[in-house]
């Protein structure tokens, strides 16, 4: 199976799981940023699962998804950084996509570090140690994380901190949890 990202009006035949998110474009610093609907949009997102990956021109991300859970669950969430927030190294039980929605990012991966603005999508590895910082000086730094899970965390955080020492620093960061999707 395959998780695809893609901007604008999308809608797929061949999809196994379409879903699409809307910006609100009045809401310039509102968390969350967006809202999943019904429909997909010009200036939307549609987040896909196929039985082959997708390469048309206005897909934004592909990957393969792994050995999948017997018993799995499809998250969309919204993750939205204020100014000097710091996601400490930590990892999450699900491998998905990211989209930057708003702001500027700085990963920190074991084999690379990359800065990311708004617009650029990235992929995150099931279990694989990560550190976010948000570089915007105003504002909010938001991105959209869609993630198959094992139906175990249904409802429940799958953050995991890298280090236990860290969960004495400041969290800033607030997540926004758009849907759980049995699969």
């Amino acid at each position: 199976m395959f998780m695809s990202l893609l901007s604008g009006s999308v809608l797929l035949k061949n999809a196994l799981v379409q879903l699409h998110w809307q910006l609100l474009a009045d809401k310039v610093d509102a968390h969350p940023a967006g809202h999943l609907n019904e429909h997909a949009r010009e200036n939307g997102l549609t987040f896909v699962l196929t039985k082959t990956g997708l390469s048309t021109p206005d897909v934004l991300a592909c990957h393969p998804c792994g050995p999948m859970p017997a018993s799995a669950i499809l998250r969309i969430d919204e993750v939205c950084f204020p100014v000097g927030a710091i996601a400490h190294r930590h990892t999450h039980a699900g491998a998905g996509i990211r989209h930057l929605v708003r702001g500027s990012l700085r990963l920190e991966a074991d084999e690379h570090v990359q800065t990311l603005q708004t617009g650029e999508s990235w992929f995150e590895a099931a279990h694989a140690p990560v550190r976010a910082v948000a570089l915007q000086d105003v504002g909010v730094t938001s991105f959209l994380r869609a993630m198959i899970i094992p139906a175990k965390f249904e409802g429940k955080s799958t953050f995991t901190l890298a280090d236990p020492n860290d969960a004495n620093l400041p969290r800033l960061q607030v997540t926004h949890r758009h849907i759980d999707l049995p699969l």
